[in-house]
């Protein structure tokens, strides 16, 4: 039995609000829908396949492969089901691993102990086999094995991806409230922007929404400049494939079309930041980066798309300072971006009261923990104006 042959079942996690453009990215890959849950989609395909979803998804935050399905009823049956899997297929003697769980059955109370008889099983098998045991920890930046465990169905999974996908490589230094580029992806597609217009980003803090969108309207995959993933610890995994894929994608990336993107912030050092993140990024020359206030961003003619991430002002006292903010943006709005649909995600809907325009359509996330909506605001003749 090998763990990696066939067509296995593969689950992709995301943050809440995300799922739909998950499942359009999975459907764009020519990946089936298996199953599709608020925080998570399930597809299915081949090793080749989860290596080319680590590679190509903006709005996953990893890619499990599914190892083994099973019932198990308590920690010993648990065990006796995972040691005759072919583990050391996958770890070398010498190698590193670790395990993390969900867990609901009667028999555990700490999901630690769940892990520990995972470990034990792995552990247990290659020293039968190789005669020496890998070393195992709560470090993740090797393998990682996630068992979720309801009742008494068992399923087992290789994280192939390590870190979040987030990680492009290309953000250093986030700077002050970040937004996660998974996230930042998924706004854009929510705007429906492709690259095909204009993208204007104000109040762009460290360029994440604006390098996001270069590399879509580019055609760049986001694992293009990472460097490390979980799979390139499997045994016998040649890192020549990892690059033949980088290689594939790189033919298949376009320069930018004739459109502008435009990334402003009134503070030199958030631009400074954000210019750094671009060039990692290898988008530099294609964003404008400008030192002012949002109500002098350059909004090109011919229209597109305006979308920016302001401040949230949880903070006591904040939220009476930004009312100020959210009201002039909204009055940019209404002066200077006529035939640009804008789109504003805030975590404050008292913030976006302030705005004076009614949306017209509404997209729920979760950042970081705060509940936060993507409103749409479009910006024709005659657009709507709250009472």
């Amino acid at each position: 039995m090998d763990l990696l042959e066939g067509r296995h079942h593969i689950v992709v996690p995301c943050s809440p609000g995300v799922a739909p453009f998950l499942n359009k990215e999975l459907r764009a890959l020519k990946m089936p829908i298996i199953e599709e849950k608020s925080t998570s989609i399930t597809t299915k395909g081949n090793f080749a396949d989860a290596l080319k979803l680590n590679l190509n998804l903006r709005t996953g935050q990893r890619v499990l492969w599914r190892l083994a399905s099973f019932q198990a009823s308590d920690p010993d049956q648990l065990y006796d089901k995972l040691i005759p899997l072919p583990w050391e297929n996958l770890i070398s003697a010498d190698g590193y691993f670790s395990v993390t769980s969900v867990v609901d059955n009667p028999t555990i109370r700490d999901s630690r102990f769940a892990n520990l008889r995972v470990k034990d099983a792995i552990v247990d098998r290659i020293r039968r086999v190789c005669g020496r045991r890998p070393d195992s920890g709560p470090l993740r930046d090797k393998l990682v094995f996630y068992l979720f465990w309801q009742q008494d169905e068992v399923k087992i999974y290789l994280d192939t991806s390590g870190p979040t996908l987030a990680q492009r490589d290309y953000r250093l230094d986030p700077g002050k409230a970040p937004l996660r580029e998974t996230l930042a992806a998924a706004l854009i597609m929510a705007s429906g922007w492709n690259g095909s217009k204009n993208f204007i980003n104000p109040m762009c803090g460290s360029g994440t929404l604006a390098i996001e969108a270069a590399l879509i309207a580019q055609k760049r995959i986001p694992g293009l400049l990472r460097q490390s993933y979980s799979f390139q610890s499997l045994v016998g995994f040649k890192n020549m494939d990892l690059l033949a894929l980088k290689a594939t994608a790189m033919r298949e990336a376009r320069p930018d079309r004739k459109i502008r993107l435009i990334a402003t912030d009134i503070d030199p050092e958030m631009i400074k930041v954000a210019k750094e993140n671009a060039v990692r990024a290898e988008v530099d020359d294609v964003i404008e980066f400008l030192v002012c206030d949002f109500a002098e961003t350059p909004i090109p003619q011919g229209g597109g798309v305006l979308i920016c991430n302001p401040e949230y002002g949880h903070r006591l006292g904040e939220e009476e300072e930004l009312k100020v903010t959210y009201r002039r943006f909204g009055d940019f709005l209404k002066q200077s971006a006529t035939g640009y649909e804008a789109f504003i995600f805030s975590g404050n809907r008292n913030l976006l009261k302030e705005v004076g325009l009614r949306a017209d359509r509404r997209w729920s996330f979760d950042n970081g923990g705060i509940a936060c909506d993507l409103d749409a605001y479009p910006l024709y003749s005659g657009s709507r104006i709250n009472s």
